[in-house]
Order: structure tokens, then sequence, then C-alpha cells
């Protein structure tokens, strides 16, 4: 297919015609899969495809230069190269990690290693493989089946709007993630979901002529059964699908994002937290979390502070008045609710006087206190919302040479549904695949929803603002630029994104 002239673009991005929505799909095979924006090497990167999406693309290629398979524009811009990253042989979808579940906190199953060395196959393996990489395999699953637990809420769990804010507590529902019709969640019925049907498994793909790479290798010949990799014990990794086979005696493997199996036995089920911010938009602020454990409300009186008999956990947020009064020497807080609550044991978040130079109009930006750990979006002036995070554990140092997260105003430098983390994120005592709805926003710095913790509220990370996979899910589809339907990262231009304001 011949380029006209006038498909140029100022950004060097190539402007091709409208692709129609039910268009032939080209399918991604590898992890990072590149979208650029003129179909030649070395051009630059508009986003990036996970294995198993399938893009809608052109009928044609739009030359072959550097790529023997042809460059395919795809929906809604930008060019794949078919051949080792993609295909246009949608029959292997089947054999392919399932895609993301966008419309959830968490957009796949999460587990954590069970034990040291859990392993991570690069294709099924054999019974002969099994026992070569698991000696413990016997002994391991008797320890599973003796353990077997009941599960709590997950962050899936909690109802959402079409904003993404909770509109309600978390209702566990039969036929939920993993929950069976007596409405109890079990781990083996958790990683049953989501896709519980004996599917054929990888090896297929070599049967087409077609490598699968797994994330940081070089392609891999799936015929090869091999342990690619190790857990550390606690390590998180996401799960896109499970299956049996014969060749494991009915063993369940999960598939990884990026390709890799792990036997779903070797695995915890890590559901994220329930928790999440405050919507605002109509609230306004003040807004306040709870900071203690066990925090009573108060009634006053005159020249006098009773304690009620009701406790609020830690972490509730409380809509605030904005008045307060110091009875014996101690502050307390108006909440809109009518009870009073002692200034010491809270984190405020106070109506602004003051607003940055650029908080004008419909302008979006992130305002996030490192001091307080928490964080607000903004619409110019006025408040969407507001939560809590976690920080670089060195809060107000120098980033270059400790843990802190950097301080300034950035723009949104690109976007992840899941992404890899810095294992200094958990101090180094595990490793943490696929982390969701991953913000860019500074180089080393990002916003990420957290599976493995609930410990928002105190700065304990390494350059990265955790949150919740409530919250952080919110952000994700409230910040520019937007990812593409099918597409697993996004990247923006210099001005293009949201920006993000971190102050001490």
């Amino acid at each position: 297919m011949e380029l006209s002239k006038e498909a140029g673009s100022d950004d060097g991005a190539l402007q091709v015609p409208e692709l129609p929505a039910d268009g032939p799909r080209l399918v991604a095979l590898r992890a990072g899969t590149p979208v650029l924006a003129r179909p030649q090497a070395g051009a630059r990167k508009l986003g990036e495809l996970y294995p198993g999406a399938a893009v809608v693309r052109s009928l044609e290629p739009y030359g072959r230069e550097g790529c023997s398979g042809g460059w395919y524009a795809i929906r809604p811009r930008g060019f794949v190269c078919a051949g080792h990253d993609a295909t246009l042989r949608t029959e292997v979808l089947s054999v392919l990690p399932a895609p993301p579940d966008m419309s959830r906190p968490l957009p796949y199953r999460y587990g954590r290693a069970r034990t040291q060395g859990a392993p991570a196959y690069v294709g099924v393996p054999s019974r002969e493989e099994l026992r070569h990489a698991e000696p413990d395999l016997d002994r391991h699953l008797e320890r599973v089946q003796r353990s077997e637990t009941q599960l709590g809420a997950s962050a899936n769990d909690v109802p959402l709007d079409a904003r993404g804010v909770a509109s309600g507590p978390p209702v566990l529902l039969p036929g939920g993630d993993g929950i069976g019709e007596d409405g109890r969640r079990t781990e083996a019925g958790y990683f049953l979901s989501p896709t519980a049907d004996r599917i054929a498994p990888l090896p297929p793909l070599a049967a087409l002529g077609i490598e699968l790479g797994a994330k940081d290798s070089a392609r891999v010949d799936l015929r090869s059964a091999l342990k690619a990799t190790a857990l550390r014990k606690g390590s998180g990794v996401a799960i896109t699908r499970t299956f049996t086979t014969g060749a494991t005696d009915g063993r369940r493997l999960g598939a990884t994002p990026d390709g890799r199996l792990i036997p779903v036995d070797r695995l915890q089920a890590a559901l994220g937290s329930t928790w999440h911010g405050l919507d605002v938009e109509k609230l306004g602020l003040p807004v306040a979390f709870i900071h203690r454990h066990d925090v009573n409300t108060w009634s006053l009186g005159r020249g006098k502070a009773s304690p009620n008999e009701e406790e609020l956990e830690r972490r509730t947020g409380v809509p605030l008045t904005g008045k307060f009064r110091t009875v014996g020497g101690v502050r307390f807080e108006e909440a809109r609710d009518g009870f009073w609550l002692r200034a010491q044991d809270l984190v405020v978040i106070v109506r602004r006087t003051r607003f940055p130079d650029f908080a004008k109009g419909s302008q979006r930006w992130i305002d996030v206190s490192l001091a307080n750990q928490t964080l607000t979006a903004y619409e110019g002036q006025k408040p969407i919302y507001a939560t809590l995070i976690s920080s670089g554990r060195d809060q107000l140092r120098d980033p270059g040479s400790s843990a802190s997260t950097a301080r300034g105003t950035f723009r949104v430098r690109s976007k992840h549904v899941t992404r890899n983390i810095d294992p200094r994120e958990v101090a180094d005592s595990f490793d943490v695949a696929d982390a969701p709805w991953v913000i860019d926003f500074a180089p080393g710095h990002a916003m990420t929803g957290m599976y493995w913790s609930a410990g928002v509220g105190e700065a304990q990370g390494f350059h990265d603002i955790a949150l919740t996979p409530i919250d952080a899910r919110r952000l994700f589809l409230w910040t520019e630029p937007q990812v593409p339907e099918g597409w697993h990262a996004v990247y923006g231009g210099d001005d293009e994104g949201t920006l993000v304001h971190v102050r001490p």
C-alpha cells in the first residue's frame, strides 16, 4: 500500500484512513510488541501490545522495510510489524494469554508464590520435567490440600460506577471470582476462574512456526518446557487464564500476561485491598482520613469533650465542615455528620485558598502531598477525588540518592495496564510482576496500583506512589493520554499528559 505525501503529521506520526471497528485483526505474540508512529524500524513508539491482544489492522501492509511480514496500520493509530512480534493468524488466540479485564480494579487474577523457588515454565512440562523441576512436588501438593482456606473480599467485589468510583461496599455474589453457590470463596476456586475450560495450551504455537517470547528474554523455543525462572517466596504474578492437561495429571497451570506458565497450587491468592478514597466532585473539601486504629468520635459541650461509644477504623474517610474547636488544649474537627474528631487522629485534605498557575479552567492535574501521604485530583480548581498514598520511604530527601519520590510538576509520560516494578519498591523482599494501572510521570517514578499490600497512608516505597487498585484504576481512566482499546501501554507527547504536582 502506498503512502500519500499528505499523510505526515507534525509529530512524525503517519496518518492513515480510519479503520472500521469490524476489520481484520492482528494478534500480538510478545510482551512489549511496539506500536510505532511510522512503518519503519526506529520510529517513535506510540504504545505497546501484549500477547493475546487482537487489534484491528489494515487489509494490506504499508511497506516492508525492516519487516518481512509487513507494517500494518492498526486502530486507532500507529503501525505494527507482522513477524516475530505479531501475526495475522487469529487462530492462535486460543493458546495465548487472555487480555486484561479493563472493567475491574484488578485486570487479572493475582497470586503470590507460596514457597521459595516456585517454577515458571515457558511451555507445558511433561511429567518427567515436572519431577525434575519440582523434586518436592508430592509433599507440596499434600501441604496445599491440607491448607485450603476460605478467602475474604477482593477489590473486584467492590461495585463501581462508570467513572470507576466505588458505589458501595464489597458484594460477594455467587459466580464471582472463586465464589461458590454457598457464597464462600476458596483459593482453588479463585484460580479456577477466569478461564476454567480445557484449552489447547502453548505448544501448538511452535507447530504453527510461531515463537512466543517470555518477557526480558530472547526468543524461546516453546517445545522446551524447562523452568524459565524460579520465583522468590512472596513474589506476585498475574494469571490471565488457567487450564489442565493430561501431561500434568490434571494439575492446573496459569498463563501469565507474558506467556509463562505457573502451577496455581504454588500461588496464594492476592485479592487486592477493598479500600478506596473519596469522590469529592460534589462533596468538596475538606475531608479527613483516620490516621490511627480504633478512633472514637466525640461530643463537645461547654468546655468539655466526651468520647462516644462509636469507633472509626483506620483510613476511614470523613467529610468535614471546616469548623474546629479547641477544648482542654486539644483541637477537634467537626464532621459533616455532626460528631467531632481529634485533629491528632486525622490526616486532613483542606480546601485550598491558593492554586498553582496552571490550575485554570478544566485543566486536569494531580496534587500529591508527601508530608500528608495524600493525593487529590483536580479539574482546574475543583477537587474531584481524594485518597491516601504510599510514596518513597525517605519522603523529603534527595530522590537522586535516596528512596524519596521526586518533587516538582510533571506530565504523565506513559501509561501501562500492567508492568513489573522495581523490587526496591518492596525493600527487595520479593518480586512484583504486572502491577496494575501504572502511570509514569518522571524517569524512574510512577503511580501504580498495589495488589500485594493495603499499606497506604505511610511512606514505605522506593520512588513510586502506590495506591490501592480501585484508586489506581480511577486515576488511570481519568488521566491523559488514554490507552486505546486493545493496547497495553501508551506513550504521550511533551504536552499531552495530565499534570502531576508533587510537593513536600
